[in-house]
């Protein structure tokens, strides 16, 4: 396994959680007793209030960035432990007429 990629895992992260946080804005609007993750969104995000246009955008640049903070801690912690776990060195073959 190769190292991760920062960018791509970084958009990868940023908009998976803008699509989740948009999704579950919808449910809450079809569904009017989906009150739990309505107040989970107003505690981790701070100045979102639930229907409004202002409160929505707000949320969706803040679960953006949330998202692209999370590949800053990933990545460099995954590769680091990572690289401790590949071997030093690598086999390298010889041709058959060097042996003999």
């Amino acid at each position: 396994m190769k190292k991760l990629s920062f960018w791509p895992l970084a958009w990868t992260l940023a908009v998976f959680a803008a699509a989740v946080f948009t999704l579950d804005v919808l449910a809450g609007l079809l569904f009017p007793n989906w009150y739990v993750m309505q107040k989970a969104w107003e505690f981790l995000l701070p100045g979102y209030t639930f229907i409004s246009w202002g409160a929505f955008l707000i949320g969706l640049v803040e679960s953006f960035i949330g998202g692209f903070l999370t590949a800053v801690l990933f990545v460099p912690i995954f590769n680091y432990f990572h690289s401790r776990t590949e071997p030093k060195y690598a086999e390298t073959m010889t041709p058959a007429s060097q042996h003999h």
